[in-house]
């Protein structure tokens, strides 16, 4: 990020970002640091200037640019609970998954690229397990286009946003209302696509706002989802989906008894392939992993 110097570069609290990142009341909120000095307007945000003719004019000093990236973060609507997720804290050395070296270089990459003139940004579509880094990934790209872009950025999981839209009809207020902050994003990231029932209604808003975004021309949407396009290769035998045995296969396998393609319908999924590129991050449950025995899912029989 680029912004005016400053007196310090070594400051304890943002280690020389110039920013501060906290919890705020469940959401992520940037604020700028102890340690920020405007060596141009001294944190006023307007420089004077006089001209030849001795005309005074103001304008707006090029710190201010560093302001509005951090309001771009707050306003991107990031849980508080990645407060501390980024590219560095993806770890991709053994015993992960090669795939999710993989994803986190497209992933580091979509941003390099983001912009530049001659390129087509695609979205994307990290698919996986729970606990594989998919939301990390996602988050990641979000911080990294508003704090070094100045890109307008959305967060949404979309099963929350269901649940705001029916919250929303108790107090008059319309469905376009709420998601249109969501269609009109640059980017726009959709956590948990595709959980909950899918019903008629939850499938309409779904393909109201992709439909939208995609008749935008210049909006990227990235999504995560714990579906895959097929089956998974162990979940079938002799070209048939395997039976589960449902009390001792983990969430994720329930989960693979469906393909992302059936839980969302071909009119969406159809264009989700036209808009998006396709990243299967395969590995372990980097949550589970992080529990104690007697915590995990399924819990040890007794």
């Amino acid at each position: 990020m680029t912004h005016a110097k400053t007196k310090t570069e070594t400051c304890p609290h943002c280690r020389g970002t110039h920013y501060r990142l906290t919890n705020a009341q469940g959401m992520l909120n940037a604020s700028v640091c102890e340690c920020f000095r405007c060596a141009h307007c001294n944190g006023d945000g307007r420089v004077y200037f006089h001209d030849e003719k001795g005309f005074s004019y103001v304008r707006e000093c090029q710190c201010a640019d560093f302001k509005k990236r951090l309001q771009l973060l707050n306003r991107a609507g990031i849980p508080g609970k990645f407060l501390n997720v980024s590219f560095e804290s993806y770890f991709t050395n053994p015993p992960h998954h090669q795939t999710q070296k993989t994803a986190k270089s497209r992933a580091v990459d979509f941003v390099a690229d983001f912009g530049k003139p001659g390129k087509t940004n695609f979205g994307l579509v990290f698919m996986g397990d729970a606990g594989t880094g998919k939301t990390h990934l996602a988050v990641s790209i979000i911080k990294a286009l508003t704090l070094e872009k100045g890109v307008e950025c959305k967060f949404v999981d979309f099963f929350q946003l269901l649940s705001d839209i029916r919250h929303g009809y108790s107090q008059d207020k319309s469905e376009q209302a709420l998601i249109n902050p969501y269609v009109r994003s640059r980017v726009l990231v959709i956590d948990e696509l595709a959980k909950g029932r899918n019903t008629e209604w939850e499938l309409t808003v779904l393909d109201q706002i992709i439909s939208s975004r995609y008749n935008g021309g210049d909006r990227v949407t990235l999504f995560t989802t714990n579906y895959m396009c097929e089956p998974s290769r162990d979940h079938k035998k002799g070209g048939e989906t395997k039976m589960l045995d449902l009390e001792n296969q983990s969430y994720a396998d329930l989960l693979a008894r469906q393909t992302l393609p059936e839980k969302i319908g071909p009119r969406i999924y159809s264009r989700l392939a036209e808009m998006c590129n396709f990243i299967e991050i395969e590995g372990k449950d980097q949550r589970q992993m992080r529990l104690k025995d007697s915590q995990q899912f399924p819990r040890p029989k007794k």
